[in-house]
């Protein structure tokens, strides 16, 4: 499990976790990182690193799209900063441009603009209408 901890700044509280290793090897990762969210009620992530692992980057190993779908199901916001230059596979470059109109999941270059849109007020919980029913 990556290093983690609870950060609380401007009335907002947020998990911060870093690692000298790849990001995201496995999709116990991602859980591993709800579970925290939970633990310590927030749904706001900065993950930080030095590089994504080449198994969550190859997107047909599938640990991206679980990861990303369970960040989606359990309204997680998940900033990204990495500290070294990554090539992206094309498919992932895709992925990540696709990801980039959305605010729930971004990856950046640099940690303070990770922690501005992290901490941005544009999210919005969904709608939870029961039966049609506002």
């Amino acid at each position: 499990i990556m290093n983690h901890k609870l950060v609380e700044t401007n009335s907002k509280k947020y998990l911060h976790f870093t690692s000298t290793s790849p990001l995201f090897q496995s999709e116990q990762a991602a859980l591993d990182i709800i579970t925290l969210c939970f633990e310590h009620d927030t749904t706001l992530v900065l993950v930080e690193g030095q590089t994504l692992s080449n198994d969550f980057v190859t997107l047909r190993t599938g640990i991206a799209g679980t990861a990303l779908q369970k960040f989606g199901n359990y309204f997680i916001k998940a900033a990204v900063a990495l500290t070294d230059k990554q090539e992206f596979p094309v498919r992932f470059q895709e992925l990540i441009s696709e990801l980039n109109k959305g605010n729930t999941f971004r990856i950046f270059n640099n940690t303070n603009e990770a922690l501005n849109w992290l901490l941005a007020d544009l999210w919005c919980w969904p709608s939870r209408s029961v039966g049609g029913q506002e």
